[in-house]
């Protein structure tokens, strides 16, 4: 198995996530590292790609995946028009004129074997590619088109072509239907001719998820690669005789299974945590990790990943390292920070190189609570336990501390220094679309910091509130997290509540009242580690350090 290794020096804590929700047809996504993709589709000879350059629209290219439905699982999606159209209902007619330029070679095609050479909107790649070993390279794709099935035998032929030249002699295509030497088009498979090859989507299986109204059987495109030769390739598509109705062909990852291990430290010690790896594109509307690794003395090992693109994320062990943040491949704060990692082909390795975060030591809190729409209609909303909530400097936008909700989707932050603040909720592949910006200037507390995931991204509600002295709602602030000597309770319940402090294996080290106002723990007599505190109905964690 092909292993990628990736090096960390990092931080962090981990929480699942929960309430998944499920889809079952073929996901699209724009891609942000084609040179990757590309790689992707050559398997274990990827290293020797070089030189990707795109000659399009970036709407017009896109990563699939789930596509076993239509006889290739992923890939690279090339295309006349919106690959992020492709998902609709067949029943639905995408024709997107992107006024695009057209492309010598379809028209030079064309002219030769007697048809239109007049084309728009052509969607081109070209690469270089120097072979490590002499071997027949194969790729395995099919044409989708909108042009099915009324203009099948007309001029509006969409084509599409598989250049390749040896060490810069003239091109020649290698996309045939089997066994002949006509190129893959319209014209050449569709419900009159070659009919064998062709598949009708206006209904069946596919007709409700996939666009096209039809498409070809999956087509292997093969030539012989020689160590010492240098081969350029051109894939392209385009529309022929006008620019209305898609086209678009899709190529498949070399399918394999490989390893990503490495080595990973905080502060330059030997890091325990957990390594966590989504999946890309996803097909869920809350990804989930689809692999968890464990980090021993520095090292882990994440085995038998399928062929396909993902994010990394690290969280080191919140004992050890209890002021860290989660952080994913290669430093980002957030999954849309995190650089995509391409398998078999990584093609690149780097570091993530931070430190723990400060302690926060002012007087201020936060609160707030992350709902989920389970509904879809923003009517029926349950807490969301285990987002990753995190309190970004407004200047800087550096985490200044992080938390996660908990099973009441609940979340604070204690100790909040003055300053101007927003909060970033991280889940996985759901954009947040808007903040509450918060200004602190003392020992304030504020509540209502409230945050719902919604089918369109995640929205913050306009709920936060100062907290004064006549408001009877129950608000809590407990600082500093990590405590060393001392935890402080403050609340307005109006009443003293009881409070009990546990530690992780289920022992109880202190219990007490806590009267209305401000209440202090002390901590001397107790180890380092993680405590659960109890305040009422309430429960939070704890973390002590020594």
């Amino acid at each position: 198995m092909k292993k990628t290794l990736l090096y960390f020096s990092a931080i962090a804590l981990f929480a699942g996530i929960s309430n998944q929700v499920s889809a079952q047809q073929i996901s699209f996504a724009p891609i942000t590292n084609l040179d990757m993709m590309i790689a992707n589709i050559f398997g274990v000879q990827c290293d020797g790609v070089s030189n990707v350059v795109l000659t399009a629209d970036p709407q017009q290219v896109g990563r699939f995946e789930t596509g076993a439905a239509i006889g290739v699982n992923s890939g690279l999606v090339l295309s006349t028009g919106i690959v992020q159209n492709s998902g609709q209902p067949s029943s639905v007619f995408t024709s997107s004129p992107l006024t695009m330029a057209s492309d010598a070679d379809i028209a030079s095609f064309g002219a030769a074997a007697g048809q239109v050479s007049t084309n728009y909107d052509a969607c081109v790649v070209t690469f270089n590619f120097t072979p490590s070993v002499s071997d027949t390279i194969s790729f395995t794709y099919l044409l989708a088109s909108e042009e099915y099935p009324e203009f099948s035998g007309s001029s509006f032929t969409d084509r599409f072509l598989f250049l390749v030249s040896e060490n810069g002699g003239a091109p020649y295509n290698i996309a045939f239907l089997p066994g002949t030497t006509l190129p893959v088009e319209i014209n050449s498979v569709n419900q009159f001719t070659n009919a064998q090859y062709y598949i009708d989507n206006l209904s069946g299986t596919n007709a409700g998820t996939f666009v096209f109204d039809g498409y070809t059987v999956p087509f292997v495109a093969n030539f012989y690669a020689q160590v010492g030769s240098t081969y350029s390739i051109k894939l392209v598509i385009a529309d022929v005789s006008d620019a209305v109705f898609d086209s678009a062909i899709f190529l498949e990852e070399q399918e394999s299974y490989n390893d990503i291990s490495g080595g990973l430290t905080v502060d330059g010690l030997p890091a325990e945590g957990l390594l966590e790896i989504f999946n890309f594109v996803g097909d869920t509307l809350l990804a989930s990790p689809v692999y968890s690794a464990v980090v021993t003395n520095g090292q882990y090992l994440a085995d038998s990943l399928s062929t396909g693109m993902y994010h990394v994320r690290f969280t080191p062990d919140p004992i050890l390292f209890p002021t860290s943040t989660p952080l994913y491949f290669v430093g980002g704060n957030s999954w849309s920070q995190a650089q995509a990692i391409g398998l078999p082909c990584f093609l690149d390795q780097g570091n993530i190189n931070t430190t723990t975060l400060g302690v926060l030591s002012g007087n201020a809190s936060i609160s707030g609570t992350v709902t989920i729409d389970t509904s879809y209609t923003k009517i029926l909303l349950e807490p969301f336990e285990g987002a990753l909530v995190k309190l970004m400097d407004d200047a800087t936008d550096e985490v200044k501390a992080f938390t996660y909700s908990a099973v009441d989707g609940t979340f604070t932050f204690q100790g909040v220094e003055p300053g101007t603040y927003y909060i970033l909720i991280d889940v996985p592949y759901i954009p947040q679309v808007d903040e509450h910006k918060i200004l602190v200037t003392d020992n304030e507390i504020y509540y209502g910091a409230d945050f719902e995931i919604l089918p369109d991204g995640i929205s913050a509600e306009n709920n936060l509130v100062l907290s004064v002295d006549n408001i009877s709602t129950f608000v809590s602030a407990i600082y500093p997290n990590p405590a060393q000597e001392e935890l402080t309770i403050v609340h307005n319940a109006g009443t003293a509540l009881d409070y009990t402090l546990v530690s992780l294996n289920g022992t109880e080290v202190a219990r007490g009242i806590a009267a209305t106002g401000k209440t202090n723990i002390n901590l001397s007599n107790l180890e380092s580690g993680m405590y659960f505190l109890t305040l009422g109905e309430k429960r939070e964690r704890i973390i002590i350090t020594k």
